[in-house]
């Protein structure tokens, strides 16, 4: 899957390396949203550079067809900025996945499973003992 993602650079020109990095960090997200229509997807990159301090902000809003996800950092370079903010949209990839999976309720299943497995042996004591 190819994403569609542009960059908007504010107050500062994107470098190779910095390109380089857009391009990598991206692919790596590419492998996460891969289940999801390529056409119904879009990233936009956003890279600023603070007017008055020394640091550089990161803003990456990633559109789907059922949520709009935003991951926001700031760092003193741009690169780990942009390292923050995709670890972040990462994270809330995964839990937006999650929530479309439905998971909580699958765990919900197996610790319930766990627990009668558990509880079969005591109850058989039990029933061994008022037998008795």
């Amino acid at each position: 899957m190819t994403l569609k993602w542009s960059l908007l650079a504010k107050g500062m020109r994107p470098h190779a390396q910095l390109h380089a990095k857009l391009q990598q960090k991206i692919s790596k997200l590419e492998v996460h949203l891969e289940h999801f229509p390529p056409d119904a997807t879009h990233l936009q990159v956003a890279l600023q550079r603070h007017p008055k301090k020394p640091i550089f902000i990161a803003a990456l809003t990633l559109r789907l067809p059922s949520n709009i996800l935003r991951a926001e950092k700031s760092g003193p370079d741009p690169i780990p900025a942009f390292d923050q903010a995709i670890k972040a949209l990462l994270r809330e990839v995964a839990v937006l996945k999650s929530a479309l999976r439905r998971e909580s309720q699958w765990k919900r299943v197996a610790i319930e499973a766990v627990l009668a497995q558990a509880s079969l042996p005591r109850l058989a004591q039990v029933r061994s003992v008022t037998a008795v």
